[in-house]
């Protein structure tokens, strides 16, 4: 079954093959809705095509009055050339940043010079982000250097006090991956994103290093009362054009399918991000369609098709296009960062999951092809197997374009291949010599497998992976029990209120086992559309949900014993289940019952402008204050149903995060509302 199809895929998916693909589309500048982006498409479509895939270029609007479901498109950019040069003082004359030395040293979409070119004083920010960074500084007409947020640098500097352009100099970090100082003399990917209406303004990169030296120059000029000038070239255009996506098909004796999605965009070469994760759909379908042909492997129940997008765009413009085709899409995964050489990108492979909102068999299903494909090394007598490189299992994070399709007002289950962190992500030095053919080899086979799983499903395969669903499920649910025990009977919590911490743990512990419960439930309820109407898998799979629902009793009463038996030893009476008081925010979160206005996850980023500038400014600080809690309402949204308040709402994120911040959602809402976003009723 799944070891068989791995046997005969792992013959012919070639890790070398997948290595050439990421090669080729790493030449190409591969900005959204750019001619170097529709060269890359072209490349992949063509490619796929001579190995005898039906496969195409589908192209979309690009333009400001274009939207795909809540996701508002942006014109067509190209550029030409571009440089900024350092002019006075004139013993420091040099260049700065050139189009001709690096994509990366111009931020994208950048608005052409005035007059084709410029020359404008440099004024030092450390973020300007906040308007007291302004203070005793004048800024009109001038170049701004920065290492803050960009879009909020362009809105604070260029919109409101009459900056001319940008100098980026920052690097994120990510520890311990990524510190402060390991890619000095990088260049970080940084681009506008107009919608339309905006003040022109254009933009420079200079790595960290070259930007602390500009930065002494302009302090050690300003003490003299002597500024320090640049000229600026951006020969650059912006029309109303395309945006294109790549599409590949496996053609399967149903109108039913799976797809494999990975994002063909980003600057040139961005060869892990995400050359990679296309080299591995690519080499993927090869191998499919050639054992297929061969008749190594039979032609599918259902169709499989491969789309290659700019990310995220690609994905809402592929799926708002072909709505009718929605229900009839099984399943889906992304391939994004597939390909590190784990020596120098730092990060383990991981297999993160779809979000709680939208559970499914197909994470089970992953980590099943994970546990046969990871066991390539063996003990010394041979007796135990275990992998030689570094991987994970994570729950759904978000930020690619498995998002869109796992959203529940989409439907599509989709998990992702992914390596995070990676030392070079979004930098200049993601380059193919960071790129490891055996880990592409890895990843392809690993994708291939589960598509033509799914793809070639039927009775047999269900009852399988409905055993395989329903004892991950219960793993989870034991899991989270023992975790839940630790922490609740940690040692340095034991204080003279223990007693009511027990009793609010035990109606704790009801919530933690009725959801985790609930969601493999729903997981096992997934598998019957596999089974083609077999009228034996009703029956199995009643079998397995009440054995879920007794092994959730069985954890459960384990647990109160543990806490009675606790109790006791502490001298203090057995734990009753005690509800907290709700406060005044829990009571005004329960009256609101937002509904979604758009299908599709909500992205704010072109829809704030519809907010007056103090909003703004409001919604700015809630993000910065409550950072950690913005993927709190991503996954909010999933479970945002028109049917539940905001209090439930929020609990189901806590439950399926551990982690609450009902303050952030209730802002944040109001903010959706604003926008345009969310219809509350209250």
């Amino acid at each position: 079954m799944l070891r068989h199809v791995i046997r005969i895929l792992a013959k012919e998916v070639s890790g070398e093959s997948a290595l050439s693909f990421v090669s080729e589309i790493s030449r190409h500048h591969r900005i959204q809705a750019s001619p170097g982006l529709r060269a890359a498409a072209e490349y992949a479509a063509e490619t796929l095509s001579s190995f005898g895939l039906e496969a195409q270029v589908l192209k979309y609007r690009a333009d400001y009055e274009a939207q795909s479901w809540g996701e508002r498109m942006f014109e067509e950019w190209s550029c030409r050339d571009a440089e900024l040069r350092l002019t006075e003082p004139a013993e420091e004359a040099q260049p700065l940043a050139r189009w001709s030395d690096t994509k990366f040293s111009l931020i994208q979409r950048s608005h052409p010079t005035p007059g084709g070119c410029c020359d404008a004083e440099v004024v030092a920010l450390e973020k300007g982000e906040e308007d007291a960074d302004y203070e005793g500084v004048d800024v009109s007409g001038k170049i701004v250097i920065t290492s803050g947020d960009v879009g909020r640098l362009y809105e604070m500097a260029v919109e409101r006090r009459g900056a001319l352009g940008i100098i980026y100099d920052g690097m994120r970090t990510f520890p311990p991956i990524r510190r402060e100082g390991d890619l000095d003399d990088a260049l970080q990917y940084t681009s506008f994103w107009w919608t339309g209406g905006e003040k022109p303004c254009f933009g420079f990169v200079l790595s960290p290093r070259r930007g602390r030296w500009l930065r002494r120059l302009v302090e050690e000029r300003r003490k003299k009362g002597e500024p320090v000038k640049v000229w600026a070239k951006v020969d650059s255009r912006f029309r109303k054009g395309t945006i294109e996506d790549a599409v590949a098909t496996i053609r399967g004796e149903t109108d039913e399918e799976v797809v494999v999605v990975a994002h063909i965009c980003h600057p040139q070469p961005s060869a892990n991000d995400n050359a990679s994760g296309c080299g591995a759909a690519i080499e993927a379908a090869r191998a499919l369609h050639r054992l297929i042909a061969r008749g190594d492997l039979p032609r599918p129940r259902r169709t499989i098709r491969f789309t290659l997008v700019p990310e995220m765009t690609g994905t809402y413009t592929w799926l708002a296009g072909n709505e009718d085709r929605i229900p009839k899409m099984v399943a889906a995964i992304n391939l994004d960062m597939v390909g590190e050489n784990q020596n120098l990108c730092g990060g383990p492979l991981v297999a993160e999951r779809t979000p709680e909102a939208t559970p499914s068999f197909v994470n089970a299903l992953v980590e099943a092809i994970y546990d046969e494909l990871k066991a390539d090394g063996k003990n010394l007598a041979g007796t135990a197997t275990y992998a030689l490189f570094k991987h994970a299992v994570s729950p759904f994070s978000g930020g690619s374009d498995h998002y869109i399709y796992s959203d529940p007002t989409v439907g599509i289950p989709c998990p992702m291949f992914i390596q995070w962190p990676d030392k070079f992500y979004h930098t200049s030095w993601d380059t193919i010599d960071k790129v490891d053919p055996e880990m592409l080899r890895r990843v392809a086979l690993m994708t291939a497998t589960y598509a033509y799983f799914i793809a070639n499903a039927g009775a047999e395969e269900a009852v399988w992976l409905a055993t395989e669903v329903s004892s991950r499920a219960k793993e989870d649910l034991v899991e989270s029990m023992r975790k839940f025990v630790a922490e609740t009977l940690d040692a340095e919590k034991q204080d003279e209120k223990l007693g009511e911490r027990l009793g609010e743990a035990l109606l704790e512990l009801r919530k933690k086992v009725e959801y985790r419960a609930d969601r493999g439930i729903e997981a096992i309820g997934t598998i019957g559309r596999l089974a083609g109407g077999d009228p034996n898998f009703t029956a199995i799979e009643e079998r397995l949900i009440a054995d879920l629902r007794s092994t959730a009793v069985k954890e459960r009463k384990l647990v109160e014993q543990a806490f009675n038996d606790f109790a006791r030893t502490k001298g203090i009476s057995p734990p009753i289940p005690r509800k907290k008081r709700a406060t005044k925010l829990e009571k005004e979160a329960a009256g609101i019952v937002p509904s979604r206005v758009y299908r599709g996850p909500i992205s704010t980023r072109s829809w704030t402008r519809k907010l007056s500038l103090e909003e703004r400014d409001d919604l700015w600080r809630l993000g910065k204050e409550h950072r950690e809690s913005e993927v709190l309402g991503e996954l909010a949204v999933y479970w945002t149903d028109g049917a539940r308040n905001l209090l439930e709402i929020g609990e189901l994120v806590r439950l399926e995060t551990g982690r609450s911040d009902l303050e952030y959602l209730v802002k944040y809402y109001r903010f959706l509302e604003k926008m345009g976003l969310v219809k509350p009723r209250r």
